[in-house]
C-alpha cells in the first residue's frame, strides 16, 4: 500500500509516531508495556467475551510506534479490513439485487394466479 493510498488512521499514526521518538527512554519503555497489555488483553477476548477486532488494532497501533514488525502488521491488518469491507458491500448489493428480483418474482407469480 502507497503512502498516499494510507487511510487517515494510519497516516495521523505516522505524525504520532515521530513525536513519539522525541520523548524519554521511561516514558517509551512504558508505552510498549502498555501496548503490549493491550495487545494480550485483545488476544485473550478472542477466546473470551469482548471487542477483540478493536483491541488487538488499537494494541498493534501503540507497538507499531516503537517495532517495524507491529507497524508491518497493523497495514497489512488495516488492508485486509478494507478489503472486507469492499467484498461485504459487493455482497450486500448482490443480496439486495437478488431479494428485490425474488420479490418481484413473487408479485409476478401472485398476479398471475389472481387473474
Amino acid at each position: 500500500m502507497d503512502r498516499d493510498e494510507l487511510p487517515g488512521i494510519l497516516r495521523r499514526l505516522e505524525r504520532h509516531r515521530a513525536r513519539h521518538a522525541e520523548r524519554g527512554l521511561v516514558l517509551r519503555a512504558l508505552w510498549v508495556l502498555a501496548g503490549f497489555t493491550v495487545l494480550v488483553a485483545g488476544l485473550a477476548m478472542v477466546v473470551l467475551p469482548g471487542p477483540a477486532v478493536v483491541v488487538i488494532p488499537l494494541g498493534l497501533a501503540m507497538l507499531s510506534f516503537e517495532f517495524a514488525w507491529a507497524e508491518r502488521l497493523l497495514e497489512t491488518s488495516v488492508r485486509g479490513g478494507l478489503r472486507a469491507k469492499r467484498a461485504a458491500g459487493r455482497r450486500r448489493a448482490l443480496a439486495t439485487g437478488a431479494g428485490t428480483v425474488l420479490v418481484l418474482a413473487a408479485l409476478a407469480a401472485a398476479l398471475l394466479l389472481y387473474l
